[in-house]
């Protein structure tokens, strides 16, 4: 028998020895052993003087205190919890360290929110003739990406749920803001291509929304500190042409219908930054220039 358990059970014969009668249960005679020593609790209450004397302990091992109400005393083992009462049946053990059961399953509305920019690394045309000028440049301090999980579930795995899988619906509107705003896009000839206003607009830009399904693998580093990777799908729901002189907005065919990315993010109490990558072009092939965006800004993980 270790030492950890026998703590356990001399406090609990001392103070089986205090209860009332009422309140005892008696305890099954030990088995005989000759290496266990036997042990017998007395049936007869101690004096009231003996309770007068009696201190609060507390020591690295042993802690013993009464609740807020004082109708209880709680007695602390080598992290074990020993409730008293004078009620028949109000005596329980339990591991005052233990975490208590939560559900592994959770749903979520209006979670895991990013808001940041777009970037274009790299933009190919070659699908145009040679010594087109360059027109999908952007101003990226204007180029806005927006994306929230409308409805998602989670699954957390580990002991102390330090894992998880999650996915669900996601709505997403990123705005890519050219930074020539005397041109804008139209699709001639099944080919996207720019097209000279007849005076400088305010703003142009290509907006595009999106419902997506993400499915997320996180993990819990240390603390409160977590990482997570996952990978998406995004079915474009509209893609616009807009400039404001005033504001003109027209449908702007050639986006792919599918795309898919991936993405990361590095949290604090779920607060944190984020990075996305679309894998498939921006435009169909040959309808456009050859795009893989990126985006990067804060997430918010509710």
């Amino acid at each position: 028998m270790n030492k950890k358990c026998l703590y356990l059970l001399a406090a609990a014969a001392v103070l089986l020895h205090v209860l009332p009668a009422g309140a005892r249960t008696a305890l099954p005679e030990p088995e005989k052993s000759d290496t266990t020593a036997m042990l017998r609790l007395s049936e007869e209450p101690l004096s009231a003087d003996i309770l007068e004397r009696l201190d609060g302990v507390d020591t690295d091992l042993v802690s013993l205190h009464r609740t807020a109400g004082g109708d209880e005393v709680v007695l602390e083992v080598a992290g074990f919890g020993i409730t008293l009462s004078g009620r028949p049946g109000e005596t329980t053990l339990r591991d005052r360290t233990a975490q208590p059961r939560t559900s592994r399953l959770a749903v979520s509305v209006l979670s895991c929110t990013e808001w940041g920019f777009n970037l274009v690394p790299h933009v190919g045309y070659g699908a145009y003739p040679v010594g087109t000028e360059p027109f999908f440049d952007l101003r990226n301090n204007k180029s806005f990406h927006l994306s929230s999980t409308l409805a998602g579930v989670r699954l957390s795995l580990g002991r102390r749920h330090g894992f998880g899988i999650s996915t669900g619906l996601r709505y997403t509107i990123d705005n890519y803001r050219l930074a020539d705003p005397s041109l804008t896009l139209v699709r001639e000839d099944g080919l996207i291509v720019p097209r000279m206003l007849d005076e400088r607009a305010d703003k142009s830009k290509l907006r595009i929304t999106s419902l997506g399904i993400p499915l997320c693998l996180s993990c819990r580093i240390v603390g409160d500190l977590g990482i997570s990777v996952s990978g998406y799908v995004d079915f474009t729901m509209g893609a616009n042409s807009i400039y404001k002189r005033p504001k003109v907005k027209q449908s702007l065919p050639g986006v792919n219908a599918c795309r898919f990315g991936a993405a990361a993010a590095l949290t604090y109490h779920g607060v944190g930054v984020y990075a996305r990558y679309g894998i498939t072009p921006l435009f169909e092939d040959g309808a456009g220039p050859e795009v893989h965006p990126l985006s990067i800004g804060l997430c918010l993980d509710m």
